[in-house]
């Protein structure tokens, strides 16, 4: 394999981002789905002056949205509801609407409590020129967790 091609391979490589919480997988799964606005990091998204939330709507091909003065600012679509086991959706934000990646959250029992994985893929040529600015994953996270034993 060429320098070249080696680079291409590794940028399209799924981000994996993983954590442990102290919580089952189903509670685990609703905090990530239903609180996704209480969790997401407000710096993540168009406004954060603005953001008042996010919603997802809990059905394969339901939106996920952040609100942003009562506008609905809509980041992705729902491709995998498995309550306690898989929350999947298209994702769009900050990359072009026409070329999505996919996310993946994959809710494991381990330990007790959940191990949760989360897997950023689908990116292509024409998407991955942004792919090296998606940093945040282990840091929203950290947030998920925190809300979920919060609880």
């Amino acid at each position: 394999m060429t320098q070249p091609e080696l680079q291409r391979e590794l940028i399209l490589d799924p981000i994996v981002a993983t954590r442990h919480v102290d919580v089952d997988p189903v509670h685990a799964f609703e905090v990530f789905t239903e609180r996704f606005g209480d969790w997401w990091d407000p710096r993540l998204t168009p406004d954060p002056r603005s953001f008042e939330g996010a919603d997802v709507e809990e059905v394969e091909g339901g939106v996920v949205a952040l609100h942003h003065d009562g506008e609905d600012y809509p980041i992705g679509e729902v491709l995998e509801w498995e309550i306690g086991v898989c929350f999947a959706m298209s994702f769009h934000l900050a990359l072009p609407r026409d070329h999505p990646t996919t996310l993946t959250v994959d809710f494991t029992p381990a330990d007790g409590g959940t191990l949760v994985t989360l897997t950023h893929g689908g990116w292509e040529e024409d998407n991955a020129r942004a792919r090296r600015t998606f940093t945040e994953w282990p840091h929203l996270l950290e947030r998920f967790a925190a809300t979920a034993v919060s609880d």
